[in-house]
């Protein structure tokens, strides 16, 4: 090995791109278990600033760094670079190996071993001031003299970054900005990562939910859908984007979130008080975008499916001057398509661009932008209806009851920006915004009739139905976090503040139809697209504004057990005025509404903890009015946890397992002895008491990461029990248990350039009473739908992939309804075909 060599010496990774080094930027492997470099602040100041110490035979001075996960070597190549120092590599010892990053400040000892903790390596001093890297059983140095115990006294932060860490778990959680650990947080959490998004192909939100622990699809009206965990919903107001609710609007609905922008998807099952401000106790979506990357990268993704469905992805960025101080990203994706159902095709261009600069040692803006389109002809509302006994249609999976003049056409422009300034080692503050436009321009025949089983016949297209949305939100969220010393302990702390202001117009017209629908040979064009847009028969102007303040801590007691503590403040004001009669149709507000959070965690050993929690949410329902005159009081969703959890194989692979009871109380029902009692509530004529309750409990266990080298899981089992005051399942469509597995594995040797991986969703059957017809049962037999995939490193730049859903070609509904409408086929056996560069 030669000495005194400054950068790691070009290698061939495991993909068999040469690495190299820079300072604080230059090219990076390409291999899947490297992490993205990001957010690396002044890399070419602190460079200059810590190069002295390189001259120096005196104790060296802390060096402060910022360095995101990535592969080892490189992690090694850039501290070096940091502190001024040369360092000699082998590759051969840094082979496939990744680090979690550093951040804080290190003497150069501290820093090296820090990096290289765990993994069987020392940086070893020369003589000349240099570094080698050598296997910790040879730690000699050139001297001859033993090399003198190096005392860690700062602990690196974990990085919640998953791009291009090649795993399927992450070492830390952003939703709850204290940047904890899995095993920290005594909630019920989920990562998906971009490495399972990109091993499954999942290239929507919709996608991504329904491979993760706990989530069931159901039908909900106007032919949107949505997503239910522990039998709650999860709405508009459980999304986040990088940590800001409520700027989020029906992303699983007439306008599906593309995934190619995304880092990860965070995911919190349970009631999520701390996060959101009103919600259902089902948990919160936590959407973070991809950040601009230390190092050049130009990455490409072409596929080709079944049914004509392309899609094109470019992601292209890195240093954008000398000093790495100013890094971009760009990312774009097209996709048309056809589907396994007749005539309906869409057309979706997505453009997203990211700009970071390090505006001083401690101080880092980001500024981005997102176009997004959404076109579907022929777009179906309603699905089919069943036979009158509640039983499924037994007709083609291609069958669909539109009409060719049918469309959605949707977009959102959103602007967002964030600004982080550390102050030291231990605080630093962080400010998001966002700004989004949207609109919709919905018009459909719209379905609907139950189907007699022997004739065939019941269903029509009742009416020709028209809606146009613009919509304009605007998100805020402050915070400030850190770490303090206190009475022998290490504790943490995090404020912060919140605002969300939403306004849009929604309008909707429709036409009487009444045409008979041959449920075996539906006609698209049996009726002609009327030549204007009718009057508006519903205009309204809504303005949803939601304020919010919130702190949590998280307290070192004595050593084994942390105590965590938070809460939040919410303010909420909706105000619904008709464009058409000048009057509110709705009007409330909710005022200094508190939700508590609280958790123990007890660490057993390094690896595992037991967790106790406790949170809650609120639902406003001060829209309706009581006998007296009150208005009523929010519905309360509470969530009790306790459980286990482990951080396995240094960090690569967690584990939980959990038991959970929710229960939602004060929900609103409608006062029987004052029907009509109460006619200046603009809600309804009839008065409302707080009388109902729903609750909900059963098990979780989840486990996801690396069971051995080059072997990635996510698998997660969920049983549910819900209930209403009747006894009754409050969700229906969630079945008693439910099974997600997902896995890639790359094979070892000579076959290192082949992945192979495949998944299973598999869940229980479930029946429900019809809200049409109380007395007819609806029903969905269990099932389990098997994937397969797998993929061949062509060369160092190039790979090929072949996904196959729904492998068997099982034949069920996705999404049950009622007897008139609301049920959708899952999609039948798929094959997707792709090509990805990587330069």
């Amino acid at each position: 090995m030669i000495k005194g060599v400054k950068s790691v010496r070009r290698q061939h990774g495991r993909q068999g791109k040469p690495n190299t080094s820079s300072i604080g930027m230059g090219p990076g492997t390409a291999s899947t278990t490297v992490r993205a470099l990001v957010s690396m602040s002044l890399a070419a100041a602190l460079a200059a600033t810590c190069g002295e110490l390189h001259a120096q035979a005196v104790a060296p001075t802390q060096v402060k760094v910022q360095l995101p996960p990535a592969s080892l070597d490189q992690t090694l190549n850039r501290f070096a670079a940091l502190a001024g120092v040369e360092l000699a590599v082998d590759g051969a010892l840094t082979e496939g190996r990744r680090s979690p990053g550093l951040q804080g400040s290190y003497s150069i000892e501290q820093g090296f071993a820090e990096i290289l903790k765990g993994q069987g390596l020392v940086a070893v001093r020369g003589t000349e001031g240099g570094y080698a890297l050598r296997k910790a059983a040879s730690v000699a140095p050139e001297s001859g003299q033993a090399l003198p115990a190096v005392t860690i006294s700062a602990e690196s932060q974990r990085s919640a970054i998953t791009d291009q860490s090649g795993s399927y778990t992450t070492r830390a959680l952003s939703m709850g900005k204290l940047e904890q650990s899995l095993r920290e947080t005594p909630q019920s959490v989920s990562v998906v990562t971009r490495q399972q998004m990109d091993d499954q192909n999942l290239v929507q939100l919709d996608q991504v939910l329904a491979q993760a622990t706990g989530f069931t699809r159901t039908q909900r009206n106007f032919g949107s859908h949505t997503f239910v965990i522990r039998g709650f919903a999860i709405n508009n107001s459980n999304y986040l984007q990088d940590g800001v609710p409520g700027t989020v609007y029906d992303p699983t609905g007439w306008l599906p979130i593309d995934t190619a922008i995304y880092d990860r998807v965070e995911i919190l099952r349970g009631a999520s008080g701390l996060v959101v401000s009103a919600a259902d106790p089902s948990g919160a979506v936590n959407l973070v975008r991809k950040r601009p990357r230390a190092e050049p990268h130009f990455d490409v993704n072409a596929s080709a499916g079944s049914w004509g469905n392309y899609r094109t992805e470019v992601d292209a960025g890195g240093p954008i001057n000398a000093e790495g101080t100013l890094r971009g990203r760009v990312v774009a994706a097209y996709q048309d398509r056809n589907y396994f159902y007749d005539v309906t095709h869409s057309s979706e261009p997505l453009l997203y661009g990211m700009l970071e600069a390090d505006l001083s040692r401690d101080t880092r803006l980001g500024v981005g932008l997102r176009h997004q389109e959404n076109r579907i002809d022929g777009y179906w509302l309603f699905g089919l209806p069943r036979y009158a006994d509640g039983s499924a249609l037994n007709v083609s999976r291609s069958t669909s009851l539109v009409q060719r003049w049918n469309r959605n056409i949707a977009n959102v422009t959103e602007l967002f920006a964030d600004l982080e300034h550390r102050f030291d080692a231990d605080w630093k503050t962080r400010l998001t915004f966002s700004h989004a436009e949207s609109s919709l321009d919905q018009r459909a025949a719209l379905p609907r009739g139950t189907v007699d089983p022997v004739t065939q016949s019941g269903s029509r297209f009742y009416s020709l139905y028209y809606k146009q949305m613009g919509i304009v939100s605007d998100g805020v969220d402050a915070n400030l976090t850190g770490q303090f010393r206190l009475l022998g302990g290490a504790h943490q702390l995090m404020v912060g503040a919140s605002a969300v202001r939403m306004r849009y117009r929604n309008s909707t017209a429709s036409i009487s139809a009444n045409s008979r629908i041959d449920i075996n040979h539906p006609n698209p064009d049996a009726i002609a697209e009327p030549a204007a847009t009718p009057a508006w028969s519903s205009d309204s102007d809504v303005r949803d504004e939601r304020y919010g303040v919130y702190g949590s801590t998280r307290l070192q007691l004595v050593e084994p057990f942390h105590l965590l503590l938070g809460g939040r403040f919410s303010w909420l004001k909706y105000q619904e005025k008709s464009r058409l009669t000048g009057l509110n149709t709705s009007d409330y507000k909710q005022v200094g509404q508190f939700t508590p959070y609280a958790g123990v965690v007890y660490d057993l050993n390094r690896q595992w903890s037991v967790y106790a929690s406790y949170t809650d949410t609120f639902q406003p329902q001060s829209a309706y009015q009581t006998a007296s005159g009150t208005t009523l009081k929010p519905a309360i969703g509470s969530n009790t946890e306790l459980g286990i959890k482990g951080e396995l194989m240094d960090g690569r692979l967690n584990f939980s397992a959990a038991v959970f009871r929710i229960r939602k109380n004060n929900i609103a029902v409608i006062d029987t002895a004052n029907l009509g009692n109460c006619p200046n509530s603009l809600a309804s004529t009839d008065c409302y008491l707080n009388a109902s309750t729903y609750r909900s409990k059963g098990f979780e266990t989840e486990i996801s990461g690396e069971l051995a080298r080059g072997w990635n899981v996510a698998a997660g089992y969920t049983y549910l029990v819900t209930r209403d005051d009747e006894g009754k399942s409050i969700s229906g469509e969630s079945p008693r248990h439910l099974l997600r597995l997902s896995t890639n594995y790359r094979l070892p040797g000579e076959l290192n350039a082949w992945t192979i991986g495949g998944a299973v969703s598999a869940q229980t059957g479930y029946a429900f009473a019809s809200d049409e017809d109380p007395s007819t049962t609806t029903s969905e037999g269990g099932r389990a739908v098997w994937d397969i995939n797998t993929s061949y490193r062509i060369d160092k730049h190039w790979s090929a992939a072949l996904a196959v859903t729904n492998l068997f070609d099982k034949r069920y509904y996705g999404m049950v309804g009622g007897l008139s409408r609301g049920n959708y086929y899952g999609e039948p056996r798929a094959l997707t075909l792709s090509l990805r560069g990587s330069f």
